[in-house]
């Protein structure tokens, strides 16, 4: 079962100027190599910036609607192997009202920060960048949004394909929306069980074609969605966020091959830890430089 919402790529480019600009700005970040991942669980060593300083005149004024948004960095490529990212709250690297929202290690997310739409209609817009820049070629991915207000969601930077030609920095993103059940209902809570969504996005490039199961130790076999029957398994890979009920506790996940598909013997990945209580909600996302080290990261979804 599919819980993206959308996955969007960008070219880079040079934006124009927009009359749709937000209300605050803020300084620079610096940037540093990350070391080699390790299954954990985030979030951890995140810069947050909660004000900044204008760069110039807004042409308009915040709308009411505001929302609850994190970042994570599971952005990758040849280039850009394991480094920080810069998250700003803006149209372009030169949007005169533009706020730098967060610094985000490799491998880790940021707090919940909350933001304000930049008009009245409730439009919204975020730009990574590669840290310590925001030159145009420096540029990830940018997004936006029309917030309705009360949203809470995460945004998963990774890479895109390395054949698109969009440049040494081009990325892709992710949007989970945690709260609005017309939105997203395959995250909301189920009672008595705790829920897992599992996600190999951000390494469909880093291990081509791979797809895998998840098994917990102790549990004999592979987990099951909600769809699945007694003889049917999904595989995790490609785009999807697979969501799992388990039965609560602290649990022990690993990632298996699909084929031939037991959860057993030798997993790919993991195991690694998941604190999860009844009604709890967790991402685990599989991430990493290179197919040889490929790790497990657990963010639990706050309430």
């Amino acid at each position: 079962m599919v819980v993206r919402r959308h996955m969007r790529t960008r070219a880079l480019v040079i934006l124009g100027v927009s009359t749709l600009l937000l209300a605050a700005c803020g300084g620079g970040g610096g940037s540093k190599p990350a070391a080699a991942p390790s299954d954990s669980t985030a979030p951890g060593g995140v810069t947050t910036t909660s004000a900044g300083v204008a760069n110039g005149k807004c042409f308009t004024d915040p709308g009411p609607q505001k929302a609850r948004v994190r970042f994570v960095n599971l952005f990758t490529n040849a280039t850009y192997p394991s480094g920080d990212i810069d998250v700003w709250q803006g149209f372009s690297g030169n949007d005169s009202c533009g706020k730098k929202l967060a610094t985000v290690p490799f491998g880790t997310a940021s707090d919940y920060i909350d933001v304000t739409a930049s008009d009245s209609s409730g439009n919204w817009s975020t730009i990574a960048f590669v840290a310590g820049s925001r030159a145009d070629d420096h540029q990830i991915i940018t997004q936006s949004e029309t917030w309705k207000g009360g949203e809470q969601v995460t945004i998963v930077f990774q890479g895109q394909d390395p054949k698109s030609g969009n440049g040494p920095a081009a990325g892709a993103d992710q949007s989970f929306f945690e709260s609005h059940s017309d939105i997203n209902s395959t995250l909301n809570a189920v009672p008595a069980k705790a829920l897992i969504a599992i996600g190999a996005a951000s390494i469909q490039y880093v291990v081509p074609d791979g797809s895998w199961r998840a098994g917990i130790a102790g549990v004999t076999g592979c987990l099951k969605t909600a769809t699945d029957t007694e003889n049917t398994s999904t595989s995790i890979g490609g785009t999807s966020q697979v969501p799992y009920a388990v039965t609560p506790g602290s649990l022990q996940l690993s990632l298996y091959p699909s084929q031939p598909g037991t959860c057993s013997g030798k997993a790919d990945y993991g195991p690694v830890t998941i604190d999860a209580p009844a009604g709890s909600r967790h991402f685990v996302f599989a991430y990493g430089p290179d197919a040889r080290n490929i790790k497990l990261l657990v963010l639990p979804i706050a309430t």
